[in-house]
């Protein structure tokens, strides 16, 4: 079977990705914990097993970075739509 770059889409990407939000005005230093506890469950071995098993790469990361992969993965999508003229019926 053909890469999807074979079929004539080169630089073509799209992944899986999974984020851990809070809602609007979480104090900050919830964040940090909820951050850093996050970040210490993807180093369990139990999370490791599930990376292995399911192909799965787990990084934990600021929440700041976070927000701008979300932010920039929004405006990629965003634009598919848009130049597709997909449209909700």
């Amino acid at each position: 079977m053909p890469t999807v770059a074979e079929t004539g889409l080169p630089g073509f990407e799209a992944e899986t990705w999974y984020g851990l939000f809070a809602p609007a005005k979480t104090p900050p230093e919830i964040i940090d914990r909820l951050n850093k506890s996050a970040a210490t469950a993807v180093q369990s071995e139990a999370f490791k097993r599930l990376s292995v098993n399911e192909g799965l790469v787990m990084i934990a990361r600021p929440p700041e970075e976070l927000d701008r992969y979300f932010r920039g993965e929004e405006e990629r999508w965003r634009k598919v739509i848009q130049d597709a003229g997909i449209r909700v019926e």
